[in-house]
């Protein structure tokens, strides 16, 4: 049977195969993946011989591990590419980024955290599992993406369509996505479990402005930078409405009993949030629950100090809540520039995610199997303003949650996709054994 050396030891082998995605996946060298894969292969050999694996696209294992029982199965996902390294920060990490270093307890490096953390931690827990000869009540799928950092459509939307093809409907999908968090709002005297029961649309917009040209010497009447600048303005100064969704009601409910006098507001948030809201749009992360956001990422005009562009642009990454579209957001854009000349092209059109229902049998599954790990935690629904594949499987599961069974701090979020990506072996030892309550509840 393997132990939680031989689980560290595993990941951090999986550290130091270099599978760092790309937007042009032309341009990936895939002999790192070839060898992450022939490394899962060669360290997981009873999950091998006991699933039928079926491979997507070359480089996505989609496991299935047949059960007793006719009832609808469970997936488990999970991706192995990871970001790369920020150019110019290499040297701020304490270790080499793709080095697998143990320090003070902790595996160091990427992915360690995102994702590949999630992909061993199911392997480990299902592989002693099988060496004891466990077999599940139902099916279980495990299907890994390969590209799920530049938007998975060769990984999870190709599985997708393969699970489609089969006429598959999952009780279940599980993903990654929020985690035990300490600290996540100041008054808060618990670990809150935070489970992604819908995520916002992320979709991008490329605003224009167009115009005269000419020698910088003899500006004309208006110019596109003004333009461009003005519309600028208006996004900072009259953002979309802020808004309570059903599940982000719910987390702030669940929060209040947990804050003393603080919080009796949040408690009874749908009657305090004109209070409240100015409060919770000074931190970042709340202020993305509560509204959908535009912020513009890319800003281009001119190319000689001289010379008067005739077009300037700015591309708005709009972050989508449940209940917006992607035609309210452009109706919004449209009003609140009203009378500058600029046009509107969607890059991305992408809606918020369906909301998966937080009274409902899986989210209470779920529930049961955090605490069963972490009993000091409130478990609440969690609205996540970030993407993961789950989206792709939509249309075969009503119960898509998003959850990583490690316990962090604020001061940790910085860490995924950042310097120092790193996880405690108390961490992966609690993901393997979250793992492995749900495999034996379906026994």
């Amino acid at each position: 049977m393997r132990n939680l050396d031989d689980a560290v030891k595993s990941l951090q082998k999986a550290v130091q195969f270099r599978t760092v995605s790309d937007m042009d996946m032309e341009r990936v060298d895939f002999k790192p993946y070839e060898e992450f894969l022939s490394h899962l292969k060669e360290t997981y050999k009873e999950v091998y011989r006991r699933a039928e694996v079926t491979w997507i696209n070359k480089y996505s294992p989609v496991f299935h591990l047949q059960g007793n029982k006719e009832d609808e199965p469970v997936l488990l996902l999970g991706h192995y590419d990871v970001v790369p390294v920020a150019e110019g920060t290499k040297e701020d990490w304490l270790s080499d980024p793709f080095g697998g270093e143990i320090r003070d307890g902790y595996v160091y490096g990427r992915g360690t955290l995102d994702d590949k953390n999630q992909v061993i931690s199911i392997l480990e827990a299902l592989e002693n599992l099988l060496q004891g000869g466990y077999t599940p009540a139902r099916d279980f799928y495990l299907a890994f993406g390969f590209d799920e950092e530049v938007g998975g459509s060769l990984g999870a939307k190709e599985i997708s369509a393969y699970f489609r093809e089969k006429n598959l409907r999952f009780f279940m999908v599980l993903d990654e996505g929020g985690a035990v968090m300490e600290d996540v709002l100041e008054g808060v005297t618990v670990p809150l479990a935070l489970v992604g029961v819908a995520e916002k649309g992320s979709s991008m917009i490329k605003v224009t402005a167009k115009g005269e040209g000419g020698h910088s010497s003899m500006p004309p009447e208006y110019l596109v930078t003004e333009v461009l600048g003005k519309a600028l303005l208006a996004i900072a100064s009259q953002p979309m409405e802020a808004r309570l969704t059903g599940s982000v009601e719910a987390m702030f409910q669940g929060m209040g009993p947990h804050m003393g006098w603080k919080g009796k507001l949040l408690g009874n948030i749908r009657t305090s949030f004109p209070l409240v809201r100015k409060t919770l749009e000074k931190t970042p992360a709340l202020h993305a629950l509560i509204r959908t956001t535009l912020t513009p990422t890319v800003v281009r005009a001119g190319n000689a100090y001289n010379v008067i562009p005739q077009e300037a642009s700015m591309i708005l990454n709009a972050r989508i809540l449940p209940g917006d579209t992607t035609e309210d957001v452009l109706r919004h854009l449209k009003k609140i520039h009203e009378g500058l000349p600029v046009q509107y092209q969607y890059l991305v059109k992408e809606e918020a995610s369906k909301v998966t229902d937080h009274e409902g049998d899986a989210f209470s599954l779920l529930k049961s199997l955090i605490l069963g790990i972490y009993e000091d935690a409130v478990v609440l629904p969690y609205l996540m303003a970030g993407g993961t594949d789950s989206r792709k499987y939509e249309e075969l599961s009503d119960n898509i949650l998003r959850f990583s069974a490690v316990r962090m701090k604020n001061e940790d979020l910085k860490r995924i996709h950042g310097t120092d990506e790193r996880i405690s072996m108390e961490n992966l030892e609690r993901m393997i054994a979250f793992y492995r309550n749900l495999f034996l509840h379906f026994s």
